[in-house]
């Protein structure tokens, strides 16, 4: 078994959770590599980069931006991700420093499930961008708001007046969409949900759509486009959307209970009646 090790450095600024993972790793003889992002460390380990292959998982060590950054090399791969929380809400980790030794051995053991989600898909200046959670087009000019159209399969949603839009999948919409005013989403729907951004009209709502529609977006000037919390172009007219035929994979191991983890990251479990 070969895995690999994607850590944020600023969330394990002493590698004190990664060395206890490589240390596992090696009392058990599975061979691993750190990602090249950490390699100013100067460990003596192997290092790979976004280009990876060849490996079982990839550890991301971090909060849900560093599973984010992992999933953006790690899907076109198939290489499925193992999320180990060392930020705050860590909503796409399952796993905790403390549970390394046991998730160590159960994916020796191949006691594990894995699960995909789905992901979506723009072009920027001639460059693919990927996204797991969301795609938003925001404002440049703090001060004031954009005028945006925004269209479903060539029919005109509306126009927004508003700080920006976001295209969420499913996965996302525990994310950004949600602090926006979006529902909550189940991953497993195969759908997109579009949220407009503090829009000045009464009647914007947030809109379901089916997971293949092609969502288009324009402004009445340029604009930020936004790939899961990176800014991938700070001068863009517009966007277009659509499902990426891909999917982020993640192995888990705790019966992979959404609304469980829904309660116990955003809000108290509630009784059961």
């Amino acid at each position: 078994m070969h895995v690999g090790i994607y850590v944020n450095t600023e969330r394990d600024k002493n590698l004190t959770a990664t060395e206890t993972l490589m240390s596992l790793l090696s009392a058990k003889g599975v061979s691993f590599a750190l990602h090249d992002s950490a390699a100013h460390l100067k460990k003596n380990v192997e290092y790979f980069g976004d280009d990876c292959e060849g490996f079982d998982a990839i550890f991301a060590m971090g909060g849900d931006g560093t599973i984010l950054s992992a999933a953006s090399f790690a899907a076109e791969k198939n290489i499925p991700i193992i999320g180990v929380n060392l930020g705050h809400t860590g909503f796409l980790s399952e796993f905790t420093p403390s549970m390394l030794a046991d998730c160590v051995d159960r994916l020796i053991r191949g006691d594990y499930s894995v699960v995909g989600r789905d992901m979506i898909k723009t072009e920027v200046g001639g460059k693919p961008i990927i996204a797991l959670n969301e795609l938003a087009f925001y404002k440049k000019n703090i001060g004031r708001t954009i005028t945006l159209t925004v269209k479903v399969n060539g029919a005109v949603l509306n126009n927004f007046k508003c700080d920006g839009f976001i295209i969420s999948t499913p996965t996302g919409s525990t994310a950004y969409a949600l602090s926006s005013g979006g529902p909550i989403i189940e991953p497993s729907v195969k759908c997109l949900l579009l949220v407009p951004i503090n829009c000045h009209h009464l009647s914007a709502k947030p809109v379901v759509v089916g997971e293949d529609a092609e969502i288009v977006i324009r402004g009445d000037e340029p604009a930020c486009v936004i790939a899961d919390g990176r800014v991938v172009s700070s001068d863009s007219d517009g966007i277009v959307v659509t499902k990426a035929g891909m999917s982020a994979k993640f192995i888990c191991m705790n019966g992979c209970n959404f609304f469980n983890r829904l309660y116990e990251k955003l809000g108290a479990k509630p009784k059961e009646l």
